[in-house]
């Protein structure tokens, strides 16, 4: 059941990337800008998880990947906090 599980994650997390723009033209920019953050949070989840698995050469832009995603999810949370305040 292991794999399956990453592989549904997997699916949820491009789902969630995907449906950010639509959620955010249907609804509010602030709707999809929280999307993206939690699509980008899962990411970054994810690829911690394939920390242990990588070799050593590559950890280090593992995560710099990592410190990217979550940055923009920073970013994307306060632009959605300040859009809701203004």
């Amino acid at each position: 059941m292991g794999p399956f599980l990453g592989r549904l994650r997997a699916v949820l997390l491009a789902m969630a990337i995907l449906a950010a723009p639509f959620i955010a033209w249907l609804y509010r920019a602030e709707a999809g800008l929280v999307v993206m953050a939690v699509a980008l949070s899962a990411g970054s989840y994810l690829l911690r998880d394939a920390l242990a698995a990588t070799p050593r050469q590559v950890r280090l832009w593992l995560r710099m990947g990592i410190g990217v995603n979550l940055a923009l999810a920073a970013a994307c949370v306060a632009l959605a906090i300040w859009q809701l305040l203004h």
